[in-house]
């Protein structure tokens, strides 16, 4: 059941960012080369998680269209966690913080970074992300996974079967 029970919550997340996507300040995504990101460390060396889940959103193909992901951090952090984003589709328009202070959620997994996208339109297919997030000893990633198709939703079943 706990299999279950941590994609719901992303997926939770994911719709109540979807009702808050009515507007937000959007600022161009560089269309220069991605950041180097530090080389990954195991997060057993961390103080902090970033939840691993894949989010998804599945959305008719060949329209604009906004939303937002959220990665989930629980645990605390001493000094400030910087993020970034890479491989969302070419004229994508980014809006989220990169840098977080230091922070304690403790055991909880809180929505901590909100990257609100405005997408243009998507031919047919699969197009992944990642989202790095690093203290600058440990990096963390999470999945991102934006499907173009013929009509809106992921479907549970799909999002479970995935996951095998």
């Amino acid at each position: 059941m706990r299999s279950i029970a941590r994609p719901l919550r992303l997926m939770l997340a994911v719709v109540a960012g979807l009702a808050m996507s009515v507007g937000f300040s959007a600022s161009a995504a560089s269309a220069a080369a991605p950041a180097a990101v530090p080389a990954s460390a195991s997060a057993s060396e961390a103080t902090w998680e970033l939840a691993d889940g894949v989010q998804r959103l599945c959305i008719p193909a060949n329209v604009n269209y906004r939303s937002y992901f959220v990665g989930f951090i629980s645990g605390h952090w001493d000094t400030t966690l910087t993020a970034e984003v890479q491989g969302f589709p070419e004229g994508t328009v980014v809006d989220m913080a990169e840098s977080f202070p230091p922070g304690d959620n403790g055991d909880r997994s809180v929505g901590t970074i909100w990257i609100g996208v405005k997408l243009p339109p998507l031919d047919y297919g699969d197009y992944p992300a990642t989202l790095y997030v690093t203290d600058g000893a440990v990096t963390q990633t999470m999945q991102i996974l934006i499907r173009a198709q013929e009509k809106w939703g992921c479907g549970i079943t799909a999002a479970l079967a995935d996951e095998g």
